[in-house]
């Protein structure tokens, strides 16, 4: 009879618990709101791509910008900037890359001399 009365305000709050949980927002609500957080370890020292030298900025940076390509599926190389480019035919050299349509955060297009002062 003890064990009971002992067990009796557990399964009352295991059921308050679950009564509660269904009053919950559902996840087609909670979905509509698109928000990610990232956090780090440091200060970010920089933002230009030919600047950084932690693995904090390279980090951030490789999150926030786009390059010529990148990772896909399974691993595999697939266009970003670039939409098309040639190898040479000793399938060492890949030139020239033709970039598609894109701007800064301030209007200014993308070009081929932003690749270069990257790099």
């Amino acid at each position: 009879m003890r064990s009971i009365k002992n067990k009796a305000p557990l399964a009352l709050a295991a059921l308050s618990m679950i009564m509660l949980t269904a009053c919950g927002k559902s996840n087609s609500q909670a979905s509509k709101k698109q928000e990610f957080s990232w956090s780090t370890s440091a200060e970010i020292s920089t933002i230009d791509m030919s600047k950084p030298s932690d693995t904090v900025s390279f980090d951030q940076l490789r999150n926030t910008m786009e390059g010529l390509y990148r990772t896909g599926k399974n691993g595999k190389l697939m266009p970003a900037l670039a939409t098309s480019s040639k190898v040479s035919k000793d399938g060492k050299t890949s030139i020239p890359f033709t970039l598609c349509k894109s701007k800064w955060s301030d209007g200014s297009p993308v070009t081929a001399k932003d690749f270069v002062y990257s790099w």
